[in-house]
């Protein structure tokens, strides 16, 4: 009878354990899963370029996934067709738009990564008295900028 019970307790290990290397088997296809994605969005963010143009029509710019301007194109005749300053304040809010822009279609493109790093338990939740991260990610993520009045470059002379 004692050989029975260990037989029994041995086949209890071998299923708790078949069904734990499912489980991590099944953990690490999804890992996989969400890798490639990651991939994915990072080819896209690297192709990332939104475009704007001066209400006149006088200038274009290009923005990058990171909000940097990376071209801008002038009308040969922009100054024929407005003063140096109506081209910088035009400028200066398309600019602004195509920023805004930029970060909107990041966050689109970024949604299935932060979709599935929202779903994941924090370090608090696994750590007793460890740091939240999602709070302290949230403490410090980008805020909108408050819109600027007049030129860029003001105070510079």
């Amino acid at each position: 009878m004692v050989n029975s019970v260990e037989q029994w307790e041995r086949d209890e290990i071998r299923s708790a354990n078949d069904s734990l290397k499912s489980a991590l088997a099944s953990v690490q296809a999804e890992f996989d899963r969400e890798l490639a994605e990651i991939g994915e969005i990072h080819a896209k963010l690297a192709a990332l370029k939104v475009h704007a143009t001066t209400p006149s029509g006088l200038a274009r710019i290009t923005v990058n996934a990171s909000g940097m301007v990376t071209e801008i194109s002038i009308a040969d005749d922009a100054f024929r067709r407005c003063t140096p300053k109506q081209l910088t304040a035009e400028l200066n809010t398309t600019i602004r738009g195509g920023v805004e822009a930029a970060a909107q279609a990041r966050a689109q493109v970024t949604q299935p990564v932060r979709a599935i790093v929202d779903g994941m338990a924090d370090l608090s939740d696994i750590v007793p008295g460890a740091p939240n991260l999602k709070e302290l990610r949230e403490q410090f993520a980008p805020t909108t900028l408050p819109p600027v009045d007049g030129p860029a470059g003001k105070g510079d002379r």
